[in-house]
Parts: structure tokens; sequence; C-alpha cells
């Protein structure tokens, strides 16, 4: 359900280049953090120069592409600036390519990477760096690209060499930080897909209004939707599959993975679907979930805290005559995904009296609606109680390491954070109309 965050910038540690450890990503993102506090912006990069057009109509073509591109047509914009290269053709020779040719090939690089391809970004981001060699744009662009391609060296040399160029842009130094991250889970033969509602699942379709009405309002909760993959097997588990099943079901075959079970955080409706809490269920509608995952995989497994249960069962009617496929997870239950992938459950109450959170590889962690970037859960909803959730803060995680990334299950604050971060908190939470003043509570204390 819906979490009240408060956003933090309190951060002090530098970059530590081409580490790959865990504390290295935790580092780069403090940088990012304290590089937003003192006011830069993230849009810097797009900004910090722009040259004038050569004549009208090329003026044009370009407006009409910058047009497209912020109505997010991306199509439509690769065509138009397309247009104005074709009209400065006869300058695009490397002696006089001009910086307003290399920022249309910038552009379109951009408008090729939002329609994902990869390949023709990085021809476009060459002839940026080919034209504008002093720019961090071509770097970055194809960066971004390689980042796609899993060429995660290549992104790091490229993202590396446009921060030497732009040392203060924050976005820069949070895409080192992903990357590190992202090359420490191939490293382990682990992928993690994280699938949000709007980009990855949840597309409108033209025959079925009322299901597209239910996808705007997912895209409204910003839930992540993960999926845990191990390479060696291709064996995965989804993580609160909710709001569009069928569409978390074409995304694991398309990655040609196999799913072996589902793992519920927490009972709250936007993780497990079902029917939704007074008053949306006078309207009568159903949210495809862990239920209509159990339907269209047969034999699946779910795995979900006992004290959960019977609230995801009287959401979900129909998973009574499914119960012997639910498996119950204590504290401390494990699971397997071949001979490299390891998750551990851990009971966390406090958002609801059976949330759990779930730590992969005892590097990653899951955590629901209990921890976020800069916030926890909401304790004033059903299943809340804000003692349990201080012994959860203070306790159950104080074993967890700092470099410990955390992916939670909104999109709220951010897609990621570390454990070393969030314990740096010391600060005034917000739970709906309850202000509730942490002063005395080392947040998510080792002593």
């Amino acid at each position: 359900m819906f979490s009240n965050c408060m956003s933090f910038f309190q951060c002090t540690s530098k970059n530590s280049k081409r580490s790959s450890s865990p504390s290295s990503s935790y580092c780069c993102r403090q940088q990012y953090k304290r590089n937003m506090i003192s006011g830069m912006s993230t849009s810097k990069l797009s900004a910090a120069f722009r040259p004038s057009a050569p004549n009208d109509r090329t003026f044009k073509s370009v407006s009409k592409a910058n047009d497209y591109f912020a109505k997010k047509e991306y199509k439509l914009a690769i065509d138009e600036y397309t247009k104005a290269l074709t009209l400065l053709q006869p300058s695009l020779d490397k002696k006089n390519a001009t910086a307003f040719s290399a920022l249309i090939f910038s552009n379109r690089s951009a408008s090729y990477y939002q329609c994902n391809k990869w390949v023709e970004a990085i021809k476009d981001a060459n002839q940026v760096i080919r034209i504008k060699p002093e720019w961090p744009k071509g770097y970055f662009r194809r960066a971004e690209a390689n980042l796609k391609l899993e060429k995660y060296d290549e992104a790091l040399e490229d993202y590396y060499t446009a921060q030497k160029k732009d040392p203060q842009n924050p976005q820069i130094t949070l895409r080192i930080a992903k990357t590190l991250i992202l090359r420490d889970n191939q490293d382990m033969k682990l992928k993690i897909y994280a699938l949000e509602p709007g980009q990855d699942i949840c597309l409108h379709t033209k025959t079925n209004p009322i299901q597209n009405k239910i996808f705007d309002y997912a895209i409204d909760m910003k839930n992540i939707i993960y999926i845990v993959a191990d390479l060696e097997t291709r064996k995965c588990v989804v993580i609160d599959a909710c709001w569009d099943v069928d569409g978390i079901l074409r995304f694991i075959k398309k990655k040609k993975l196999e799913l072996v079970g589902g793992i519920v955080t927490h009972y709250h409706f936007d993780h497990v679907g079902g029917i939704p809490p007074s008053p949306f269920d006078q309207f009568r509608i159903k949210v495809s979930g862990i239920y209509s995952l159990m339907r269209r995989v047969p034999k699946l497994s779910v795995y979900i805290n006992p004290a959960d249960i019977p609230h995801v069962l009287k959401s979900n009617p129909g998973m009574s005559e499914l119960k012997s496929r639910i498996i119950s997870t204590p504290d401390k239950f494990t699971l397997k995904l071949g001979n490299l992938t390891n998750l551990q459950f851990i009971h966390v109450p406090g958002h609801t009296e059976g949330s759990q959170i779930i730590l992969v590889n005892e590097t990653r962690l899951f955590t629901g609606d209990t921890l976020m970037v800069g916030c926890v859960g909401r304790i004033d909803l059903p299943g809340g109680d804000i003692k349990e959730m201080k012994k959860t803060l203070k306790e159950r995680l104080s074993d967890l390491e700092d470099g410990t990334v955390v992916y939670p299950g909104h999109n709220y604050g951010g897609e990621w954070t570390t454990i070393g971060m969030e314990r740096e908190k010391e600060q005034e939470w917000t739970f709906a109309s309850i202000k509730i003043i942490l002063s005395s509570l080392v947040f998510i204390s080792k002593n």
C-alpha cells in the first residue's frame, strides 16, 4: 500500500573507481546524494551546451523532433532527427562537422535508446565522440547503450570518461554505481529484473478499457515486481507478482527462464492482487496477482510468511483450493536456485504481521514495503505496528552489512539504496497522520 516517505540527502563518501565490491557502489550513490543536496541538476548533461541551427529548415526539423521526444514518441523523433541530419549531410565529415550536428546525433542516440535499439544508439554516440570528443555526451550515451547490452566493463570505461569531463554531474555517478552492482550480479551468475508498471508491464491495450484503468492505478502506485534468476540453471522466482501476471509471464518467457516460485513480501493487495480493500471493493473488480499466477502456472509453489497467509486467502478466495502449493516461510527459511543462488527469508513484522524480506547471496535484499529509499512502510494500515517496526529496524536488520543492496517494493524515492545509507539516518518519519520521532533510535542499529 502507499507509503508516506521522506527523502534524505545526508551523504558523505567518495567514489572508488573500478572497485567491484558492493561498498564501491554504495560510495557512488553517496556521492550522487551529496551532489543533489548541493543543488546540482540531473539534466545538466543535456543542458550544458545548446549550439545554434545553421538554417531554418534544420531548426524546424530538430524542434519537431524535440517535441516528439518530449511526448515520448521516439520513433517519430528519430525520423525528424534523421531529416535534420540529411539536411546537414554535406557538413558531416570530420573537418566540417558542427557542434549542432553532434547534438542531433546525441539526441537521436537517446531516441534509439528509448526504442531499445542499443546498437543504433552506440553508432550515433560514436559520431558525437568523433565530432566533439571533449563533450561528455557521447561517452554517456554509449555507456547507457552498453549497459543495456550488459557490456559492463565497456560501459564503466565510458562513464568514467564522461565523469572526468563533467565531474560534478550526479547522474553519471549514479550510473557508475548501478553498473558496478550489475557487474557484481553477473559475477555471481545472478540476474535481477525490476519490472515497473507502464514501462515493462501494465501496457495499455485498445480492447480493454477497464484493464487500462487498473493499469493506470498500478502506474500511480509505483510498484516494482522483481524476477530473480540463477543464470546457471535459468531458474527464477518472481517477487510480489501483481497487476499484470500475463505481462510478467511474457517477460519471463522472452528471457527464456523457468519460473519455479512466487514470493510474497506481504499481503496488501498491490503486492498480491485479488479483491481490493474498501472502498474499492464496491466496484467488483479483481486485480491480477498471486492467485492468477498459480492458475497460469500449474504446480507452481508460492512462499508466504505464515502470519500473512490468512489475509492473502481472504483477498483471493479461490486460492484455498490450491493451499497445498502454499509454502509457509518462517524466519530464516531458505530456498536455493541451483548451486549458486541462495535466498533467505527474514520475518520483519511492522508493516504487516507477516512481512518478510528476502536476502539473496547475503548481498541483495528485497524489502517489499518494510524499507525503501529514505523511508519505511506505513504502520497505520491493517497489520501495521509501530513497536514491531522499531524492533525490525533496530534489531532484526542489525546483522546486515552496509554494502547490502536494497531493492524496495515501490519506486517512491529511487530504485535502490544500501543498508549503509539507510543506517545513517536519525530522522523524522511520517506515517499518514501519525508523527513519530525516532530521535532515540539509531536506524537499523548494530548496537
